[in-house]
């Protein structure tokens, strides 16, 4: 079942802070440093979702390691059979290639599961930034925080 969008937000700013009305018609008023605050999330999530990027990039670079040390595994099997030394030699290059295996495995396991991260850390973003883009905006626009928005989130 998918979630309902979120709905955005309607904003305005004046001496006393920035007035909020969510689509269910409940207003209140946030100060500077709240709206701080959702920026923060905003970003924080944003900075998360790529980590999560980056983490799920180096764990299907470790399964393509893993296979190709595998296929290392094989050849030197055949080549070790081919010439006929070292039985134990041989079992250990099938105990390593079977634990290339499962650590392939596992780490297919963990890309999976980060990128399910990523993507909930994408959505939070992407719906806050809907929700809540108005009250940025709002304060963007406003006369009061002209010439630097700062300054303004800086007296609240």
């Amino acid at each position: 079942m998918q979630p309902n969008p979120p709905i955005p937000h309607t904003a305005t700013v004046d001496d006393k802070g920035i007035h909020v009305t969510t689509a269910a018609g409940k207003s209140r008023t946030y100060s500077g440093g709240e709206v701080m605050t959702l920026t923060q999330v905003i970003d924080l999530t944003e900075g998360a979702a790529t980590l999560c990027q980056v983490s799920t990039e180096a764990c299907m670079e470790l399964v393509d390691e893993s296979a190709q040390l595998a296929a290392d595994c094989d050849v030197l099997i055949a080549e070790i059979t081919e010439k006929g030394v070292g039985e134990n030699l041989i079992g250990k290059c099938e105990q390593l290639k079977e634990q290339l295996g499962l650590q392939a495995a596992a780490a297919k396991k963990l890309h999976d599961q980060i990128q399910g991260g990523e993507e909930a850390c994408r959505t939070a973003s992407a719906n806050a930034e809907v929700r809540h883009g108005q009250i940025f905006r709002a304060v963007a626009d406003s006369p009061l925080t002209k010439p630097a928005e700062r300054d303004f989130y800086n007296a609240r």
